[in-house]
């Protein structure tokens, strides 16, 4: 099952576990800030379901979503052994499956070993080779390992089994980019931005794309509005960072590289980041 928060940006999309559990780790909010979060739920064959999750007194909330099948499209809600039997919206079919499943998310989400989870989702596949989230699932492992081309055949192949899948379009164009195929990225991105618009992955990703192809005139709206769709997500603010610095903006840049720092410390970045930093201040200090 797919979940969001929406306008949360990086972390505005997961797949839950096998119990329909998922956290948002890192989600920054101000103080002053509301803490309702509108949580939808998405489901192939399913019509889009939507409750307030209201964290102003915890950091926990819990709330029961029921699913109503959708009659209004051609995509099949029969459970894979006929009318007789249900299954869960939120797990694979078969018991096997979310043992499968399960094994994968602890290593991929709670272990942050992605090149271990690999192996239970294939597995998973084997089993369920028509359950589209488990073929997100295995791209975002493949994207974290940066197997750019494998990432982007499992997001295909989620597409293949639900056409519907906003996060697999945006999948297939964050692996293009990183193939330097950013026209291609740019189709693939446009059409989870009209699937999932807010998606701030989707509006960096853009972004990146245009700047690979050397518009960062085109460039800079996305990457404005993937900031202002997520401030805690680091990444555009470090292509923002380099926008200004093409524009001269040395004072715009450096602002930009140190947000991301502050964001992302540790980040797959930050060392290039702080070296770009330590260039600007000091040609800064230069009369």
């Amino acid at each position: 099952m797919e979940t969001g928060l929406v306008g949360s940006g990086e972390y505005g999309r997961m797949i839950t576990d096998s119990s329909g559990r998922f956290a948002f780790e890192h989600l920054l909010i101000m103080p002053e800030s509301p803490k309702r979060f509108l949580v939808t739920v998405r489901y192939p064959g399913y019509k889009e379901t939507a409750q307030v999750a209201d964290l102003t007194g915890s950091p926990r909330a819990y709330v029961n979503i029921e699913l109503h099948r959708d009659t209004s499209r051609n995509t099949p809600n029969v459970p894979p052994d006929g009318g007789g039997n249900t299954i869960a919206a939120n797990q694979p079919a078969s018991s096997q499956g979310r043992e499968a499943m399960g094994k994968g998310e602890q290593l991929l989400i709670e272990k942050h070993d992605p090149q271990a989870s690999i192996g239970p989702f294939q597995e998973l596949l084997k089993l369920e080779p028509n359950y589209a989230p488990g073929y997100v699932l295995l791209g975002t492992a493949y994207m974290q390992t940066h197997q750019w081309a494998e990432a982007q055949a499992a997001f295909e192949k989620a597409i293949e089994k639900d056409p519907n899948n906003a996060n697999a379009y945006i999948g297939i164009g964050a692996a293009r980019n990183q193939q330097k195929n950013y026209a291609g990225a740019q189709n693939a991105l446009q059409h989870g931005l009209a699937l999932k618009p807010g998606s701030a992955e989707a509006e960096y990703e853009l972004g990146l794309s245009f700047w690979g192809l050397g518009k960062w005139q085109e460039a800079e709206p996305h990457v404005r509005k993937a900031i202002a769709l997520n401030k805690g997500y680091a990444f555009p603010h470090i292509l923002m960072g380099n926008i200004y610095h093409r524009k001269r903006d040395a004072n715009s840049a450096l602002t930009e590289f140190q947000e991301s720092l502050r964001l992302d410390p540790q980040g797959p970045q930050a060392d290039a980041v702080k070296d770009m930093v330590a260039k600007i201040e000091k040609a800064m200090q230069q009369p």
